[in-house]
């Protein structure tokens, strides 16, 4: 199943939490990512585009896929997170 791409979209963030946003750091957020998933997303990258997230990597599981993402939602509530770690085996 390649190509499988998971967007969880909040609503629309507010100024303050665009800020916010924009103040973190994308290594804080693969340091979490890294940590919730035990490392089990290889060469994982984090990439922030406008007002959202994209995650990059390879998983052999949908449940490590699924982790990173609330990793980022937990992180950074009110942000548009796009998961395009692919699941391979």
């Amino acid at each position: 199943m390649d190509g499988i791409v998971a967007m969880v979209a909040l609503s629309n963030p507010t100024y303050t939490e665009a800020a916010s946003f924009a103040a973190r750091n994308t290594s804080d957020l693969t340091d979490r990512i890294d940590s919730k998933t035990f490392r089990q997303v290889r060469n994982l990258r984090v990439v922030q585009d406008g007002g959202r997230v994209v995650l990059h990597g390879f998983s052999e599981s949908y449940y490590v896929k699924q982790l990173a993402t609330h990793a980022a939602l937990d992180l950074m509530p009110g942000v548009a997170v796009e998961n395009r770690i692919d699941v391979t085996r």
